[in-house]
């Protein structure tokens, strides 16, 4: 009985205590304890949140006026509490320690009923005949057997860590192959941007020139014209004047003046001035049409093949006239036809272009030297070969590592900051154009302008042997 009421006794000190200690506002032990200039105690971040909802800073009990410079960290109490939980774990780990029917310690296991139990019930008729061991060689058996048992968890944990390291490592993979496809579409775009921008300073001054050059025409036929208007008007001015002369002076000069002002009239409405009326004031320029974006952005896709009565005798051409390759053997059994190459290992397409605008893509990877571009129809195909513009042919080319240009002057070296592996060659006929570019970034190479007046030709020369040149259709 006086255990019981020293254990009512506890219970109700630490039940005080716990008030004491505890924080009106949250219901829980104080964290962070702070005291207001009123003495009264809140966990810091209670009464800041407290004070957030009104619109005065008081004290939550007494409504004391306060603010936060008021907040004094309670080193005194925090002390208490910290004291407190350390003993509230002592005394329930010693609680649990203690049999809960004969108040001593647990000194045995009973195996059977695989329970802790003290010296008491061992002699109880609830454990008669039940084997025991002492609680700690129980504990250690366990313990080895929780080991056993343990190994197959730890193996699997560290599986998983392995496996969790695998996918961080193919995370940090995914963010730097983002990282690098982003970079790399941000300077396409850059490049991009700087070719629509070339592209528009070009459309902008072939305008240019064509407004110079209309105007010039415009200006010559203004001319022309107060010319004939000033003429006219002398002529009509002395017709005025003879009409005004007496009857006799008159009629002897109507037949000469009628006949002069028949033969003026022919000449003002001769075809050529009637042209003028009727269409030189309209349809100057190029419809809008033909200067648009879309043009730009998307030359017509051509679908180019090649033309085997062009190929020199070394190359063989496959897969429905798409893919060249240079042989080792020279073919007898082809014709020296007059549209054949005969010494370089060259090609054509098979149609020709005589307006409009073209595109194709060549697949240079797997060449180590190659020209591509277009032909004249007219341009020499038989011996040596002058790659230049005045000769009929508008093409770049790789030659031993070097990227040219084939250019009337010089080869002129090209600046090409990625390896090719495939080539735009655009063409644009009425604005007189060659253009290559990187098929896979559209980075710009070079550009032919000349006024085409004849028809040319897709052109494909090769030198590595048994690799393949393909155009993609």
């Amino acid at each position: 009985e006086e255990a019981a009421v020293c254990n009512m006794d506890s219970k109700r000190s630490a039940g005080s205590m716990e008030d004491e200690i505890t924080c009106s506002v949250c219901q829980e032990l104080f964290k962070d304890p702070v005291t207001l200039s009123c003495g009264h105690n809140f966990c810091r971040e209670c009464v800041c949140e407290y004070w957030k909802e009104k619109t005065s800073q008081s004290c939550p009990i007494c409504r004391a006026d306060s603010a936060i410079s008021d907040l004094i960290t309670n080193h005194t109490l925090r002390n208490t509490i910290e004291t407190y939980k350390k003993e509230g774990k002592k005394s329930k780990i010693q609680s649990e320690s203690i049999c809960s029917q004969h108040r001593e310690e647990l000194k045995l296991y009973c195996l059977e009923d695989q329970e802790a139990i003290c010296l008491a019930c061992q002699t109880s008729r609830k454990h008669e005949n039940h084997k025991f061991l002492p609680i700690e060689e129980a504990a250690q058996e366990f313990k080895e057997e929780l080991k056993i048992s343990l190994k197959p968890l730890q193996d699997t944990h560290q599986k998983i860590a392995e496996l969790k390291e695998k996918y961080r490592g193919n995370l940090n993979n995914i963010h730097d192959e983002v990282d690098k496809i982003e970079k790399q579409i941000k300077e396409d775009f850059v490049k991009l941007h700087q070719s629509l921008y070339e592209e528009e300073k070009n459309l902008l001054a072939d305008l240019k020139k064509e407004e110079e050059e209309k105007e010039q025409k415009m200006r010559a036929m203004e001319e022309s014209i107060v010319q004939d208007l000033t003429s006219v008007s002398k002529i009509i001015k002395d017709i005025q004047q003879k009409m005004d002369e007496e009857d006799q002076i008159f009629l002897m000069v109507i037949k000469e003046f009628v006949s002069f002002c028949q033969g003026l009239q022919d000449d003002l409405f001769s075809t050529g001035f009637r042209t003028l009326l009727k269409s030189q004031c309209k349809g100057f320029f190029q419809s809008p049409s033909q200067h648009s974006l879309a043009s730009v952005l998307s030359p017509s896709s051509t679908v180019v093949t090649l033309d085997p009565n062009t190929a020199h005798p070394d190359l063989t051409l496959l897969e429905d006239l798409t893919i060249v390759t240079l042989g080792s053997t020279w073919r007898t059994d082809l014709p020296d036809n007059p549209e054949r190459f005969d010494e370089w290992p060259c090609v054509l397409g098979s149609e020709g272009f005589t307006s409009g605008r073209h595109s194709w893509v060549v697949d240079v990877e797997k060449q180590t030297g190659w020209i591509l571009g277009v032909a004249a129809e007219s341009a020499n195909r038989k011996g040596f070969i002058y790659l230049k513009p005045e000769r009929g042919y508008w093409t770049v080319g790789l030659e031993q590592g070097v990227y040219s240009a084939f250019t009337d002057v010089e080869r002129t070296q090209l600046k090409v900051l990625k390896t090719l592996k495939k080539v735009l060659v655009c063409v644009d006929y009425e604005a007189g154009k060659v253009s290559f570019s990187n098929a896979d970034d559209r980075s710009h190479i070079y550009t032919f302008t000349h006024k085409f007046k004849h028809k040319i030709f897709p052109y494909f020369y090769i030198w590595s042997g048994g690799a393949l040149l393909r155009i993609c259709n």
